[in-house]
């Protein structure tokens, strides 16, 4: 594949030579001779002038003048970033994880309704009264429960767990180990300090176009139901809760937990171990960022927040400044002290003289 073949494909602007071969994919500070790499953040720019890369894809306002050695050749497009991917997904595609078809090791109830071009793989096991859609793969050792429905064009990895009468979009992908419709965590404190388990009637559903990470658990609703909304990205060792609610395109990173009952909004982002009590309610378009505590509900869109317990991103740096220099403060005040102390013991001296 030559560059101006990958250029056209992109959309994109040669600079150099776009008779150049490619016949890989690498990151720019590791690519060799015949690499296609890519620069998305300014800070790599660095390595223009020294990558062995035979070309880079690159944002229209990199700053290329004055580089003594760039690469052979160069690909100018709006958003380097997504280009790549868009070239990895072309030039590299996902190998086919498993045929259509059902292995004979897979264990599937009669009830059972499977779409065209499935692929079931081994040790695979299937429950009454499921429906499968087109072209969903599920790979070994899965488990579904009784009354499931999947989608058309899932992916399902191997050994995840999806239990009774819960409910999968189409084209969504659950990676190796996820659970979804365990039991809420619901129990009752009794008179005498021990607790009875609460029934989790309800069920999760998972709409289209979802991706969810290895080992992440999602609750069904002790009532109702637990919903991830349409294009939602959850990360691996997220723990999501009986009943929340989780809005479209909200991205969950890993180690995070939303407690029971939180309602997330639309285009949220949270970061990294984060956590959120139950029965909240997180507006639109809010960034919360890793470690935070959530303690109270955000209702104002687009804010971002920070700490525990969580503040507005402004104010939390005002803190976190403060609190760096509390040491020296702390120095200070005992200074001024002592000085109190000395002006209020001469001025105690200078009154026992005048009497």
């Amino acid at each position: 594949m030559t560059v101006e073949q990958i250029a056209t494909f992109l959309d994109g602007e040669v600079i150099g030579d776009g008779s150049v071969l490619i016949t890989g994919l690498a990151k720019v500070e590791e690519a060799r001779s015949g690499d296609l790499a890519f620069i998305a953040n300014p800070k790599y720019e660095k390595y223009l002038g020294v990558t062995h890369a035979s070309a880079v894809i690159v944002g229209k306002a990199a700053a290329i003048e004055g580089i003594e050695k760039l690469p052979p050749a160069l690909i100018r497009v709006d958003d380097p970033y997504t280009s790549f991917v868009i070239a990895l997904e072309w030039l590299n595609p996902q190998p086919e994880l498993i045929a259509p078809g059902i292995h004979p090791t897979a264990v599937i109830a009669p009830s059972v309704s499977l779409g065209e071009q499935c692929g079931i793989g081994a040790h695979v096991v299937i429950g009454e009264g499921c429906r499968i859609g087109a072209q969903t793969k599920i790979l070994a050792n899965t488990v579904l429960g009784s009354n499931v429905t999947v989608g058309d064009g899932c992916l399902i990895y191997p050994n995840v767990t999806i239990r009774e009468e819960c409910i999968i979009g189409s084209r969504v992908v659950l990676q190796p180990g996820v659970v979804i419709g365990s039991d809420g965590f619901g129990f009752a404190p009794k008179k005498d300090g021990t607790y009875r388990k609460i029934p989790q009637r309800g069920i999760v559903v998972v709409e289209d176009d979802v991706e969810i990470q290895a080992n992440t658990c999602i609750d069904r609703a002790t009532m109702g139901e637990t919903r991830i909304r349409r294009g939602t990205k959850l990360d691996n060792l997220v723990q999501i809760a009986h009943n929340v609610v989780v809005g479209e395109d909200t991205v969950i990173a890993a180690q995070s937990g939303i407690a029971g009952s939180t309602k997330i909004g639309k285009h949220v982002v949270i970061a990294g171990n984060v956590g959120i009590v139950g029965h909240l309610s997180i507006a639109d378009r809010v960034v919360i960022a890793g470690q935070s505590g959530i303690a109270k509900s955000i209702t104002k869109e687009g804010e971002t927040y920070f700490g525990y317990p969580a503040k507005e991103m402004s104010r939390a740096r005002r803190i976190e400044g403060a609190l760096r220099q509390l040491p020296e403060v702390l120095v200070e005040i005992r200074r001024m002290e002592q000085e109190i102390q000395r002006l209020k013991d001469a001025v105690e001296q200078l009154n026992k003289k005048e009497e």
